[in-house]
């Protein structure tokens, strides 16, 4: 146990000297912000609220497409290839570690990373909601809204380790990143192409969290999409495992 603490403590001060891990805590508030002020700049032209009642979920959607993923692959690629690449994994495999909590502690700070940008997000897009949009924040749908970032929470972080699972299989970042990219767009088209695709995709579970704000959704499949996000997470979780734990030190 004092393995894991250490290591997590060790790959959470990491990611905050990378300096892309902080671009992108600033970009995660900056960019509700923005498009706040330009609604409201151009409500008195085009008659918009500056920040609706639903804002908080609209950036959600917005940020489980594009934002997270990508900062999920720019993320992976450090933890592990880049790692590699730069002998620093080496460093830590000859130490007297278990290698289990070498990298439960990878995929702890990955996901503890995917709740602080949720949480920032979260924060700002409430804020100006309050001060930019149309309600106060007395009056917000707090449960709705905590549901919706949760079920959030937990498919990025299942499909953060479907990528881990696949970075495994790379010694370069770069190579990593851009396979990355390309795997995860073919999972967002190909359920236009083939159908039932989407059913078994991590990719696919994106908006999840819509299915949490849904009133007419019944409990047996709330149930079931829970069970396949969590099996998701725990089957790649050890799959990427099996093969971190074969990587020579």
């Amino acid at each position: 146990m004092y393995n894991l603490h250490a290591g997590l403590k060790n790959e959470l001060l990491l990611m905050l000297y990378r300096r892309k891990t902080l671009f992108f805590f600033i970009l995660a508030a900056a960019i509700p912000i923005l498009l706040a002020l330009t609604f409201h700049a151009l409500q008195p032209m085009l008659g918009l609220v500056a920040a609706s009642s639903s804002y908080p979920i609209q950036m959600l959607n917005l940020y489980t497409i594009f934002i997270i993923p990508l900062f999920l692959f720019l993320t992976i690629a450090d933890l592990f290839p880049q790692e590699i690449s730069a002998r620093t994994l080496k460093i830590v495999l000859l130490r007297p570690i278990h290698r289990v909590s070498v990298y439960t502690a990878k995929i702890l700070a990955l996901g503890i990373s995917i709740a602080a940008v949720l949480l920032i997000l979260a924060v700002v897009t409430s804020a100006c909601n309050a001060f930019l949009g149309s309600q106060e924040l007395g009056t917000i749908n707090w449960l709705s809204y905590g549901k919706a970032y949760i079920a959030a929470f937990f498919s990025m972080w299942a499909l953060s380790a479907v990528f881990v699972f696949v970075a495994q299989f790379f010694r370069s970042a770069s190579g990593f990143l851009v396979f990355s990219i390309l795997l995860y767009a073919a999972a967002k088209v190909t359920p236009f192409f083939l159908k039932g695709f989407s059913s078994f995709s991590l990719a696919s579970y994106t908006d999840w969290y819509m299915l949490w704000l849904s009133h007419t959704v019944s409990a047996g499949k709330l149930i079931t999409s829970s069970l396949f996000v969590t099996s998701g997470l725990i089957l790649f979780f050890t799959l990427g495992y099996i093969l971190f734990d074969r990587k020579e030190a």
